[in-house]
């Protein structure tokens, strides 16, 4: 038998007193076996989570109800905000609703808010995501923010040079060593040399608790991970990744630190996978490594159509889900040529030059600026790459 948590879809009715419709315009939902606070400022602070909730797509350092002090940790929480009312396979946009489950009063001026991300279909309850934010009463409205700061406060802290490194217990000396070693390597190319505060959690379920994501249906069973932010030229980690090489992936570290030059508005998701292929190799697999399975896949398909396998974005490995694409491998031979006769700045032109489109116009014309490979002979151009590696 199916449960039902939140009572029969039929009966859902808001009794609080201020006017909210089921739903619009984000609006959270409250139910009337929600126990809320008698306070006075109840009201007040249901109407400004509303605020918040209705600015959550937008830049988080635009969103007026963000505490502004603790930006960067809860720009990586709204990260994980972002389109959750949207459900793909129904193609509808606002079938998750945000319910109010929870407010807990700390003292006159501080709260816990906890909300659910719930859709009904079939009177049945499915719930896509589950937050925990804190709030803060400041000059007549309230201020969201991410708990993170507040639930490592036992945590230790050491800095090495513009890296800060957030602990419980031991840091791992090799492993820091490797971790900066990589970024130097990335921040050189990249010019970057931004900040980066990081936080080592034992997995990826205390990463997002942490945060205050208490779940979230796409990250269900998931052990490695980390989740992110970058706000005034501070890069966040919050690392719960588990390797047996290193308590980092060198892949994900690339793109971190390309966001921290490159508005994500920009960059080309090909070429920036690429480039984490070429430097920080995938799904624990080194860039040689990555490139002898396309040399053999390459070798099987002797009549392949690059110039198709690119654009419909095909695999040539997929080893349990652990994806390898066409256009990636492609792309990171050539950052590396581009790289070794213009420098990276040419590579940087071409990481940026837009999202990836239908048809990837903006690509091929950034592709022929630079390299003077067009469509006409993409073909005969890659499996020249693909000899000379």
């Amino acid at each position: 038998m199916k449960p039902n948590l939140f009572g029969a879809a039929t009966t859902l009715l808001l009794t609080f007193s201020i006017a909210f419709s089921y739903g619009q315009n984000g609006s959270v939902v409250i139910q009337n076996n929600v126990n809320l606070p008698k306070d006075s400022v109840t009201s007040q602070l249901i109407s400004s989570l509303n605020g918040f909730l209705g600015q959550k797509e937008k830049l988080t350092k635009e969103n007026t109800f963000v505490l502004k002090d603790d930006l960067l940790e809860t720009a990586a929480l709204l990260d994980e905000m972002k389109g959750v009312e949207q459900n793909a396979k129904l193609k509808d946009g606002g079938f998750y609703k945000p319910y109010l489950t929870n407010i807990t009063k700390r003292d006159n001026n501080n709260f816990i808010i906890q909300l659910s991300y719930i859709g009904i279909a079939d009177n049945t309850p499915a719930i896509r995501a589950s937050f925990k934010l804190l709030a803060k009463h400041i000059d007549g409205r309230f201020y969201f923010y991410s708990a993170l700061k507040q639930n490592a406060t036992s945590w230790k802290i050491k800095k090495a040079g513009y890296i800060t490194y957030c602990y419980k217990d031991t840091l791992n000396a090799a492993d820091t060593k490797e971790f900066q070693k990589m970024v130097f390597l990335y921040d050189k190319k990249l010019k970057a040399n931004k900040p980066i505060v990081l936080y080592y959690c034992d997995n990826f379920l205390e990463v997002q608790q942490m945060l205050g994501v208490e779940y979230k249906a796409d990250y269900a069973g998931i052990i490695s991970n980390n989740l992110t932010a970058n706000e005034n030229g501070i890069s966040l980690i919050v690392n719960g990744w588990n390797a047996s090489r290193h308590r980092f992936d060198p892949h994900d570290l690339f793109h971190d630190r390309l966001r921290t030059v490159l508005s994500n508005d920009v960059i080309n998701r090909p070429v920036d996978e690429g480039c984490a292929y070429l430097l920080g190799g995938s799904w624990g697999k080194s860039w040689t490594e990555i490139l002898t399975l396309f040399k053999a896949y390459a070798k099987e398909n002797p009549n392949a159509d690059w110039l198709q396998l690119y654009i419909d974005a095909k695999n040539y490995s997929d080893d349990g889900g652990k994806i390898l694409k066409v256009s990636y491998a492609i792309n990171a031979l050539i950052a590396q040529q581009l790289e070794k006769e213009k420098g990276f700045a040419a590579v940087m032109e071409l990481l940026s030059c837009g999202k990836k489109e239908k048809g990837d116009e903006n690509y091929f014309k950034a592709l022929a600026k630079l390299t003077g490979i067009n469509k006409a002979d993409f073909n005969s151009k890659v499996w020249n790459l693909i000899k000379a590696s």
